[in-house]
């Protein structure tokens, strides 16, 4: 479940998960993004290994702490599937 949707990502919106599955987490490094300085590591499918977003490692920031640990999907890159 998304628990803030209105965020910004490289392209366009994107969705803050607290928990991702089947996905491989990056180098961390610093990044600094429209809401401040954050340490960040890309996400990638675990499949077919396509960036998906990014996981907050750090904030500098203490109005953004609450997005350490969790997860930046790019609305882009997410499809829909028949399960």
């Amino acid at each position: 479940m998304a628990i803030y949707v209105e965020n910004q990502g490289r392209h366009g919106r994107a969705f803050l998960f607290s928990h991702a599955m089947n996905i491989v987490v990056g180098p961390k490094e610093d990044r600094n993004l429209t809401t401040g300085l954050h340490t960040v590591a890309d996400i990638s499918c675990a499949d077919c290994q396509e960036v998906l977003g990014w996981k907050y490692e750090r904030a500098y920031e203490v109005s953004q702490k609450y997005k350490e640990g969790k997860f930046i999907f790019e609305k882009s890159k997410i499809v829909q599937e028949n399960w």
